[in-house]
């Protein structure tokens, strides 16, 4: 009899070796030693409030495509395009509760989260696409983020970009910042931008991107301003019959993360996303310049009158009284320093 269970004990530890019994191998390969199985897919949430066929959209199928070959599908990115997860505003709010795990969204409603990041929101700050991406993938973008991170509690993955603003009307013609005078005209909530309208001789009325088309189409404001491929790819031509070439703000976009999520990923996952999001951006960037080209003849083509050269040297007047307000909150050197990145 002993002999019997003798052989039915050796039996037993030769299945339970054969069919991997005992304490599994297969957890992350990350150095910070977490437990997951190596077959466990990280799903993560991305917002963003404009179109399915936007830059945003295009740059975040690129992120999509470059973080599944990265990560060898390990990590799947969902994206919710047309506010469908709140506007910006929400969304940031979105990130510390837990509700939405990243977003993409431009610095204009930030000011009321980390005002130091919005000095990049002054009116004719930079000179083109180039200078922009200069400074902020330099020293100053790297010290704006982190006063982003170390204010709002986030992680930020990388600077994106929204593209030069330019504003749009219904009747009016703008050509002069006096053809402004008496329009009300949908801003962010953003002082600056508000500061600027105002300068302009224009009424500033804040207001979330997702109520903006039907406020336009119900006569509630009478103007808009947006970066082309937005004007585009949202259908203001609908509702709005000029577009005036100002391009007064460069709207710089940051990709958000919750500081809990991130965290909670191994050091494999986030040098993952870091990179894709880079590389997502710098695609992205590219997809706004080539939609701006495209677009503007489309436009024209959709019955807009565009207004391809204004009288910038009056609406640069105009803000002068914005940056001397504004030289005391961010301070001469730094303002001096972006203007003079070569």
């Amino acid at each position: 009899m002993k002999k019997l269970l003798s052989i039915v004990a050796l039996l037993s530890m030769v299945l339970l070796s054969a069919c991997g019994g005992g304490s599994s191998s297969k957890t992350s390969a990350g150095e910070s030693g977490g437990s997951k199985k190596a077959a466990e897919v990280v799903k993560l949430k991305v917002g963003h409030t404009l179109s399915d066929t936007s830059h945003y959209q295009k740059g975040m199928e690129k992120f999509q495509e470059l973080v599944k070959e990265k990560s060898n599908g390990t990590i799947e990115i969902e994206v919710f395009p047309n506010g469908s997860l709140g506007g910006e505003r929400d969304m940031i709010e979105g990130l510390n509760v837990g509700s939405v795990d990243m977003v993409l969204t431009s610095t204009g409603p930030m000011s009321g989260f980390a005002p130091e990041v919005t000095v990049v929101d002054l009116p004719f700050l930079f000179r083109n696409e180039d200078h922009a991406h200069k400074v902020l993938d330099g020293k100053i973008g790297d010290d704006l983020r982190s006063k982003v991170e170390t204010t709002m509690g986030v992680k930020t993955l990388a600077w994106w970009e929204n593209g030069f603003r330019n504003i749009t009307t219904g009747k009016t013609a703008v050509e002069k910042p006096e053809d402004l005078k008496g329009i009300k005209i949908r801003t962010m909530e953003n002082d600056i931008h508000m500061d600027t309208f105002r300068e302009f001789g224009a009424q500033p009325t804040p207001m979330s991107f997702t109520e903006l088309f039907t406020a336009l189409q119900q006569g509630v404001i009478d103007a808009e301003e947006n970066p082309v491929p937005v004007i585009m790819t949202s259908r203001f031509y609908e509702v709005q019959g000029n577009l005036t070439m100002t391009r007064h703000f460069y709207n710089p976009s940051l990709l958000l993360m919750s500081t809990n999520k991130f965290d909670s990923l191994t050091n494999e996952e986030k040098k993952v996303l870091e990179e894709a999001a880079v590389e997502a951006g710098k695609y992205e960037r590219q997809v706004v310049q080539d939609m701006e080209k495209q677009y503007i003849s489309e436009l024209k083509e959709k019955g807009m009158k565009v207004i391809e050269n204004p009288n910038l040297e009056s609406f640069k007047e105009a803000v002068k009284p914005v940056y001397k307000k504004y030289e005391s909150v961010f301070g001469k050197e730094l303002i001096a320093e972006i203007k003079n990145t070569k």
